[in-house]
């Protein structure tokens, strides 16, 4: 899947948005540990503010500022290749989990450089930081229940 105008970005990232909250959504239901549940529900809460914020940028204006052309922004290294599907373990949704927010990290970071609007491009970088973090809670939660309970 490449990507060649912002819209298709813009229309992209609030579909992974709502399967970032939906994602966190089911494992906060499934979560034992009550830590996790609470940080699950706040990530849940943080992925539907990204997909509202993204929903409401207006694309005609961003359209006016000049996008930078990029030959091939190679987006498909970004997806995951692990289906989300429904009863998953929990230690597959925390890997899915893992590779979800990388993947986000590196969309809006190569989102960012595509654009020359300054505020489209804080908040695609402001939004990288928080996937980036939120891929950190998630590796800690995967070494604290999986890799030292295996």
């Amino acid at each position: 899947m490449g990507f060649t105008t912002l819209e298709e970005i813009i229309t992209f990232a609030v579909q992974r948005e709502e399967t970032a909250y939906q994602l966190y959504k089911t494992a906060a239901e499934t979560s034992t540990s009550i830590a996790a549940r609470k940080m699950f529900e706040e990530m849940a809460a943080e992925e539907k503010g990204h997909k509202e914020v993204f929903s409401k940028i207006d694309l005609a204006e961003a359209a006016g500022f000049g996008a930078r052309t990029s030959t091939d922004m190679k987006l498909s290294e970004y997806l995951v290749d692990i289906p989300l599907r429904p009863n998953m373990t929990y230690q597959e949704i925390l890997t899915y989990a893992i590779k979800t927010e990388e993947s986000a990290y590196r969309l809006y970071k190569a989102a960012a450089e595509m654009t020359d609007d300054p505020k489209l491009k804080k908040t695609l970088l402001v939004f990288a930081d928080v996937e980036k973090g939120h891929k950190l809670r998630v590796e800690n939660l995967y070494d604290e229940h999986v890799l030292t309970e295996n």
